[in-house]
């Protein structure tokens, strides 16, 4: 049967024709759509649009994919396929595949990739994903230097993720453990990984915490193991021994 129009769906049915006329017609057939029955891969893009969402939220991928025969699909994450599992749902149907995933972490950002392909041919497509949290925390050692009996300098280094945005600033606290009580000992001026830590009490003894800062929050600190000493780095001296008169005059005495 010729002149069919490509997308349009049709049914046919058959007569029997005779010197009497045209007989009853047959059952229709179930419907056809014509179209090709070799065609490669074709990934609708319009819906992939690069998501920056904050740690919670949702997004979802929703992609038609054409081609004959219908191409099988499949997702990736930096190249590993996903399943439905936890917080990942897969949807694979003819012509469509759709990716939801729910409560994300910083763990589902990268570049997502949807593949299709058939005995024709195959098609990719990436998508990007960014989602913002707060810092992981600072890494040690958290390093106490320079003490002296009103303070000390505090070092560390940054954290491993800043949580796909700048860190604004580190917030350090301390505990005087005459008190118990974790007070603020002062926050970074920008990103740097070190703070002049003062107005200690001489000869209490203080452990210490830092936390990095984004605009999405304060991470877990990183905390000293072990208490310091406000002290200076030397010893007062003990009381020397009593003197002895060795000789004298009028202006002057010698002392050992």
């Amino acid at each position: 049967v010729p002149d069919l129009t490509e997308g349009q769906a049709y049914e046919f049915r058959v007569s029997a024709i005779n010197a009497a006329g045209p007989g009853e017609p047959s059952d229709a057939t179930a419907p056809l759509v014509a179209k090709s029955r070799n065609k490669p891969p074709v990934i609708d893009r319009s819906n992939l649009i690069e998501v920056r969402i904050k740690a919670g939220q949702a997004f979802v991928f929703d992609c038609k994919v054409s081609g004959e025969p219908a191409p099988k699909t499949k997702w990736l994450l930096k190249k590993k396929e996903l399943y439905t599992k936890d917080n990942v749902k897969v949807t694979h149907v003819d012509y469509n595949t759709k990716l939801k995933v729910t409560n994300s972490t910083r763990s589902d950002s990268g570049l997502y990739t949807v593949h299709a392909e058939n005995a024709n041919g195959e098609d990719s497509a990436d998508v990007k994903v960014i989602v913002i949290d707060k810092p992981s925390p600072p890494n040690g050692p958290l390093k106490v230097e320079d003490v002296h009996a009103n303070g000390c300098t505090l070092k560390w280094s940054p954290p491993d993720d800043d949580g796909g945005q700048p860190i604004d600033s580190y917030v350090v606290e301390k505990l005087d453990e005459a008190t118990g009580r974790w007070v603020p000992a002062g926050e970074t001026d920008g990103p740097t990984t070190s703070l002049a830590v003062k107005g200690l009490t001489p000869g209490h003894k203080y452990k210490f915490r830092v936390r990095a800062k984004n605009r999405q929050g304060t991470c877990d600190p990183l905390t000293t193991p072990h208490a310091t000493e406000a002290k200076n780095p030397y010893d007062e001296p003990t009381k020397p021994g009593t003197p002895t008169i060795k000789d004298f005059d009028k202006d002057f005495v010698d002392l050992e």
